[in-house]
């Protein structure tokens, strides 16, 4: 039968349990369809929101108010390990999807810390926030990292380039490996919340909320602000629909929004319009859904079930309520814990076949984190792994429909013993015979390898010329278009000089006439002497020599 569950973690407090057998549990595994129970609990543990990460063999759990993470095995029902850090944990994030083994933890100083639970391998970041790192998604692909913060700012990380053993590539436009390659810094209040989209592909989002009461949908890979909106009350959770149509944001008075991205009027798709894009969207309160009493306390975490017909809220009073989002309003309460619960994660539906997934399930023993100068140095040759790299894991028992029998495996790891010793199988072989023919066969294929290897080298020698002087070239022209950049500016102020010289020669030679002709006409009217010779005398005065017709001719 195919059900969901839920995982949900609290934060430890005064109150009694609301019955025994929660007595002192912090993590449950709860399904809620077709019928809520309680699966599983884990004891001991007390954690801030976005403090919990679920993978497909283990649960880790930030502790609130300390620097320490709880494992838990989901195998086994145990806590697996008590893992110690420099500084506390304000929020983590599981990479690699199902079976991520990679988890990313923001700390008190602001900086990330990746731990490879398979290999124990730890590096850190550097802390590019001001402030604690309260909330961490990682996208679907495992490419890259959103961080945000109390400071207000988003950080967009390069996965893939902080856990790298290659050296970065030099140049002016190239970011360190552990920094991050690009901030959003739109909000102007402390990060409450961070959503990323389901998408695969080229083009995803990332949805932020913060406690300027906005919430801004964006594209994270290239930093680009999509849609602004303006929310009624400060959003503390947000989810994201299955298929990124709206977003879901729970409130401090326990009650739940919807935002749906296609609800204006849209030639295109509305996050890509230009003209939506440019103007802020209010939210209206009365569209918010209640619960039913003000008791339920803050909406301290979301999520959304598989098919995205329910929502799931976490509230302060150790509620969990179930939203009809068709319906648009509170339909159950599922769960009460009684302590605050800060975490809500809903995992994938059991029962569900998958033909082309379904034929193992792989899971690691989780290795204890140690920074180590021979693991994170990089001043290593660039690529190289270091020998003392090692990586742990364990193949569980198969789910498929179809299991693999235990007869069959036993047949294939004889068959690959007979070719590893083949004197000793069915086949018969003459030792030396053997062993020169696989000498000759290795000989050959080593000189092969070689000849390709030299083809490669001669091939990456030929680009790497080509793109020098490539480059050359590139920055020749560059130059050259600077010079006759200035060139041509120089020669746009010479010709408005000499535009400007000649305005106000005409100017002078406009006015000098006006004068004269005024002075002619005076002289003729008073009849003292003739108007020509009042010209003369007064071109005299300007030092000109030219006749009362060169005068009028230059009219």
């Amino acid at each position: 039968m195919l059900s969901e569950c839920f995982v949900a973690s609290t934060l430890a407090s005064s109150k009694t349990p609301a019955s025994a057998t929660l007595r002192d549990v912090g993590i449950c595994f709860h399904e809620f369809q077709p019928s809520p129970s309680l699966s599983s609990t884990f004891k001991k543990s007390s954690t801030h929101p976005n403090c919990l990460a679920v993978n497909s063999s283990h649960v880790f759990a930030a502790q609130a108010e300390k620097a320490i993470v709880h494992v838990y095995s989901r195998e086994r029902g145990n806590q697996e390990a008590t893992i110690p850090f420099p500084e506390r944990i304000r929020s983590i994030a599981i990479a690699g999807g199902k079976n991520g083994d990679i988890l990313v933890l923001g700390t008190e100083g602001g900086r990330l810390i990746l731990w490879e639970t398979c290999t124990g391998r730890q590096v850190a970041t550097t802390p590019s926030h001001l402030q604690p790192v309260t909330s961490l998604v990682v996208d679907p692909i495992s490419n890259f990292i959103l961080s945000g913060s109390s400071d207000a700012s988003i950080h967009v990380w390069s996965l893939v380039s902080i856990l790298s053993f290659a050296k970065p590539v030099s140049g002016g436009d190239q970011h360190q490996s552990n920094s991050p390659i690009r901030t959003i810094s739109n909000h102007r209040a402390a990060i409450t919340s961070l959503a990323v989209g389901h998408s695969n592909g080229r083009y995803n989002i990332a949805v932020s909320t913060s406690k300027d009461n906005t919430a801004i949908a964006w594209d994270y890979r290239t930093g680009r602000i999509l849609r602004t909106f303006l929310l009624p009350a400060t959003a503390l959770s947000v989810a994201l629909d299955p298929v990124d149509r709206a977003f879901y944001v729970g409130y401090e008075d326990g009650s739940v929004q919807a935002v749906e991205f296609y609800k204006n009027q849209s030639i295109q798709h509305p996050l890509h319009d230009p003209s939506l894009q440019s103007t802020p969207t209010q939210q209206l309160a009365e569209e918010r859904w209640l619960p039913p009493s003000s008791d339920f306390g803050a909406t301290q975490a979301l999520s959304v079930s598989y098919d995205g017909t329910l929502l799931l809220s976490g509230h302060e009073s150790g509620k969990v309520l179930s939203w009809n989002v068709g319906r648009r309003k509170y339909a159950s309460t599922v769960a009460d814990y009684t302590h605050p619960v800060t975490n809500l994660l809903t995992q994938p539906p059991n029962g569900m076949p998958h033909p082309s997934l379904d034929l193992k399930r792989v899971s690691h023993t989780i290795v204890k984190p140690r920074y180590d100068q021979g693991l994170s140095d990089r001043s290593n040759t660039p690529g190289a792994v270091p020998g003392e790299y090692a990586f742990n894991t364990h193949i569980l028992p198969s789910t498929s429909h179809q299991p693999v029998q235990a007869s069959m495996v036993e047949e294939g790891l004889a068959e690959l013993a007979a070719l590893r010793h083949p004197g000793s199988g069915g086949v018969q072989a003459h030792p030396s015979i053997a062993t020169t023919e696989e000498d000759t066969a290795k000989d050959t294929q080593i000189s092969t390898l070689e000849t390709e290897l030299s083809t490669l080298r001669k091939k990456a020698n030929i680009n790497e010329t080509a793109r020098q002087a490539t480059t050359d070239e590139m920055m020749k022209l560059r130059s050259d278009l600077a010079s006759l950049q200035d060139y041509v500016n120089q020669l746009h102020e010479k010709q408005e000089q000499s535009h400007r010289e000649k305005i106000q020669q005409r100017a002078k030679k406009e006015q000098r006439a006006a004068r004269r002709r005024e002075a002619w006409f005076a002289a003729e009217k008073k009849k003292r002497k003739s108007g020509d010779a009042a010209v003369k005398a007064m071109k005299a005065e300007d030092g000109e020599s030219s006749s009362l017709d060169e005068m009028s001719s230059d009219e």
